[in-house]
């Protein structure tokens, strides 16, 4: 299963699947690669018949084949988590933040952008918080960032197949440019800021998630609106950042649908 020099793996069954329903991120798919022993569940019936009527060619390997190819580009890690089923692609491709906003959209609208945020774990568990709370789409930078990989793929558990995501050079050139476009910027953080239930929301909106250890950047925060914190108990400090958006996206979320 040699893949090419700008071509990946997407494994799992509901990656796999959401990559033949939606790609979000404009992937060409070449070959669908599973094991002949794979049950043919209702879900796998749906993948076989979407990849037929999209011609995309269907290679059904014996199981050890399909663990020998596959260890040439995945983890024992992931290998694991393969579910027998991988879908050969090419590249995500990230989305350009001028041309969203040259583009008409509903007022009641949020992005977020990550600061800082490294972990390909934390990065996987936003996109599926930005799926579910419907967001318009995750900004990140080229520098400092965690970027879109397969393991990024796997950890979001095909919600990064429905997700935008815009990379850009500079966070706070970016920002500038999103409050010129009529945009509220509310950073996350936790000294100096507000209690979230005490912050007036008003849309469009960005929600700026910093590192668990460095927080958003000075110069970041000096772009914000509102430096919002999460009310929680004094026995701890901090929260993790992807837990943290979560509470943040569905308090935002709830404002947005009424």
């Amino acid at each position: 299963m040699q893949t090419g020099h700008n071509t990946e793996l997407i494994y799992g069954n509901n990656a796999v699947l959401a990559v033949l329903t939606s790609n979000a991120g404009r992937r060409k798919v070449y070959r669908l690669f599973l094991t002949g022993s794979k049950k043919k569940t209702p879900v796998i019936k749906n993948i076989l018949s979407l990849c037929q009527k999209k011609k995309i060619q269907i290679v059904e390997q014996d199981k050890n084949t399909f663990e020998l190819n596959i260890t040439r580009s995945l983890s024992r890690r992931d290998l694991e988590s393969t579910q027998g089923i991988a879908l050969e692609v090419s590249s995500y491709n990230y989305y350009q933040l001028d041309n969203y906003l040259q583009s008409g959209h509903s007022p009641k609208r949020f992005l977020v952008m990550l600061d800082g945020i490294t972990d390909v774990g934390n990065f996987g568990s936003i996109i599926r918080n930005v799926s579910a709370f419907e967001a318009d789409g995750i900004i990140i930078g080229k520098n400092r960032s965690a970027q879109v990989n397969q393991r990024v793929t796997k950890t979001s558990a095909g919600a990064l197949e429905n997700t935008r995501v815009f990379r850009v050079t500079n966070l706070a050139r970016s920002l500038q440019k999103l409050k010129d476009n009529g945009f509220w910027i509310y950073g996350s953080e936790v000294e100096g800021s507000i209690p979230m239930k005490e912050v007036p929301l008003a849309f469009p909106l960005v929600i700026v998630l910093g590192s668990e250890g460095k927080g958003i950047s000075n110069l970041t925060a000096k772009m914000c609106d509102y430096l919002v914190k999460i009310d929680m108990s004094n026995n701890i400090q901090s929260l993790n950042v992807s837990v943290a958006s979560g509470i943040l996206m569905h308090w935002v979320y709830q404002e947005m649908k009424q």
